[in-house]
């Protein structure tokens, strides 16, 4: 079998390739894309694709973000969904990470929260999901702090975070 005969290869594609470029400037949403995302310009908003982004190098994405697979060479900032998400060595990703597999290549820079995607788990519609962060953020100041776990407590007493 030669790397032109892969079973891996995407039998998903509906349409082609959609190109940020550079110079390029979206805000707003973008959703409903009919095949993968690249990014060289800069987006600001909401992205929402059952396809793969690519952000490359000179890109630049900022907002709530859901994908199948997200590859990074350039700054990503926000609120990600995905199944997988690669970080390359010139990649940068800024924010809360759900995801069934993270890599990041060396050189790449990962700031912020990750958990995992695992198979059970449903993926909410990104307003939803900031629906439901809201709430959760809500619940936590309203908590009375003594009923936290027994090692928090101790950190707590002690000083350590």
């Amino acid at each position: 079998m030669g790397i032109f005969n892969s079973k891996s290869a995407r039998t998903r594609q509906e349409g082609g390739k959609t190109i940020i470029a550079q110079g390029c400037r979206i805000s707003g949403e973008l959703a409903d894309l009919k095949g993968t995302l690249h990014v060289d310009g800069f987006i600001e908003g909401t992205v929402s694709t059952e396809f793969d982004i690519s952000v490359g190098e000179t890109g630049v994405v900022n907002g709530l973000i859901k994908a199948e697979n997200i590859v990074v060479s350039g700054i990503l900032e926000g609120k990600v969904t995905c199944k997988s998400i690669d970080i390359l060595s010139t990649g940068k990703v800024m924010g809360e990470v759900i995801c069934g597999a993270l890599m990041i290549e060396a050189g790449g820079k990962f700031i912020g929260e990750s958990r995992e995607l695992t198979d059970g788990a449903m993926i909410v519609s990104l307003a939803e999901a900031e629906r439901l962060s809201d709430s959760r953020v809500a619940k936590l100041v309203d908590a009375n702090i003594d009923e936290a776990p027994e090692d928090f407590q101790n950190k707590k007493a002690s000083g350590s975070k």
